[in-house]
């Protein structure tokens, strides 16, 4: 454990959560809480990479013959690669290259045999596998083609000193482990990877976390408090996309950590009142009113959806169909500027302007319009800016509500904001709709703007995308700064 985490928080257990962990301290928005390595970094599903530089390869350590190596890597663990070694002539290791999902696996049995890891084996196995609710499911039969079966019956079970953890629950219950508890982490050359932390796994989830998570290039994990936390309270970060609506949260916390989240976010049927799964009642807007359909549970555990004006309801089924509808159109509309908009003109009929699937479009959008105004092809005119602007600043507003402490999300909502408002009033200036003093005093909203996303955005790895849009965003704030002195200056001659 780091000296952080000693310092500022234990692991607790409950019936509930399990283990988690808590505050010993009142901790301060920004101040770390843990930084840590992992203790195992594996490919996700299908990829096979480099055991040294987990660039993904199709070539193995000439050595051991077993361990995925790439040309430019020579090397890996030497009691990986000595032990493996010892087992290649017997075992028929044809199989596991045929399967590089068992690959995770034999690391840990290797983590187990080796004397100077055994004792993280050991608290590996202490984490949630959630074996019981896996049992039969689709996840536990691929497990049990691709990586039971073959390390079955390769023939190494006899090599191992400790063959106790090699039958089938066993190796089930180390693969949900890794299922449950494994962080995604960015790969050096593309795609993803996942990476297993002994103390990060025991933190608990929220929708409206407590915590941010940050990974840098060394693959060391970093969580910090993104609001203040109280002594006592239970450190949380969030497992899943923020920008989701509920059941779409729950959804993907059920399938893959198994459990049904019951935060205040998740139980709010507004959601802080952002409404991201809310929908337009027809009756109301025919009769010039906002009402808001939200999802609500009655007392026989049913949900019904039901507007907050005039009570106007909704069925199960047809929520269902019109987001599957929407998601088909949203699906089809991919890089199109023209279809976007249609769609969202559409769509706003039917779903509240926060709703996460109007979100998901606006974001799409803005990218777009990110690309044609840094596009050295394009010569943006004013109407795209406008766009850009009002875009970021729904999505910004929407943020503030979701996530009103330090966020990673907003930080970069905030300096694309701040960029397309102050080319926007640039522009303006040139076509002499703004005075000099109006100038200074947009640009001054603007650096306001900046400085708050570089602020949030410091808290991430330098070596990061995030870390080097900090570095962007301080960079363009001095020159923001440099070019308000230059029109005060010039403000003041004139007086």
């Amino acid at each position: 454990m780091t000296e952080e985490f000693n310092e500022k928080c234990k692991i607790a257990q409950n019936d509930t959560l399990g283990r988690y962990v808590q505050a010993c301290e009142n901790i301060k928005a920004g101040e770390p809480i843990l930084n840590e390595s992992p203790i195992l970094i594996i490919a996700c599903p299908g990829d096979r990479r480099c055991s040294n530089c987990f660039r993904l390869t199709q070539s193995y350590c000439g050595k051991c013959s077993i361990t995925p190596l790439c040309s430019n890597c020579r090397s890996h663990h030497l009691y990986d690669c000595n032990t493996l070694s010892l087992m290649s002539k017997e075992v028929q290791f044809e199989n596991l290259r045929k399967n590089p999902e068992s690959y995770g696996l034999l690391k840990l049995f290797l983590l187990k045999e080796n004397p100077d890891t055994a004792e993280y084996f050991e608290k590996i196995l202490q984490l949630e596998s959630h074996l019981d609710k896996r049992r039969n499911t689709t996840i536990w039969q691929e497990h049990n083609d691709k990586v039971v079966q073959p390390l079955l019956h390769c023939g190494m079970k006899e090599y191992f000193k400790y063959d106790d953890t090699l039958d089938e629950d066993s190796i089930q219950r180390l693969c949900g482990i890794l299922d449950v508890n494994a962080y995604e982490i960015r790969a050096p050359d593309q795609g993803g990877m996942r990476g297993l932390y002994l103390n990060a796994s025991t933190i608990t989830h929220q929708c409206n976390a407590n915590a941010n998570v940050a990974i840098d290039h060394q693959y060391r994990i970093k969580v910090y408090a993104n609001r203040d936390i109280d002594k006592d309270e239970t450190i949380s970060t969030c497992y899943t996309n923020i920008l989701l609506g509920t059941d779409e949260r729950r959804r993907i916390l059920q399938e893959g950590k198994y459990f049904h989240c019951t935060c205040n976010r998740c139980e709010d049927p507004t959601e802080f009142g952002s409404h991201m799964s809310s929908f337009v009642c027809t009756p109301c807007m025919t009769a010039n009113r906002n009402g808001i359909v939200v999802k609500k549970t009655t007392t026989e555990n049913k949900c019904k959806w039901e507007c907050m004006v005039c009570n106007h309801s909704m069925r199960d089924e047809q929520i269902k169909l019109i987001l599957e509808k929407a998601k088909e159109e949203i699906y089809h509309a991919r890089d199109d500027l023209k279809r976007y908009e249609i769609l969202l003109a559409k769509l706003s009929r039917i779903l509240h302007q926060n709703h996460y699937l109007m979100v998901d479009i606006k974001q799409n959008l803005a990218n777009i319009l990110r690309s044609i105004i840094t596009s050295s092809m394009q010569r943006p005119g004013r109407c795209v800016y406008e766009r850009k602007v009002r875009l970021c600043q729904e999505l910004v507003m929407v943020l503030h509500i979701i996530q009103p402490g330090i966020s990673r999300l907003k930080a970069i909502a905030l300096y694309e904001l701040a960029n397309a408002s102050a080319e926007l009033y640039r522009l303006k200036f040139g076509e002499k709709e703004l005075t000099d003093k109006e100038l200074v005093s947009m640009l001054q909203r603007c650096e306001a703007m900046l400085r708050e996303a570089a602020r949030m955005l410091l808290y991430e790895p330098v070596q990061t995308p995030e870390g080097e849009l900090a570095h962007a965003a301080m960079d363009e704030l001095r020159d923001m700064l440099n070019d308000i002195k230059l029109l005060k200056e010039k403000i003041d001659e004139v007086n």
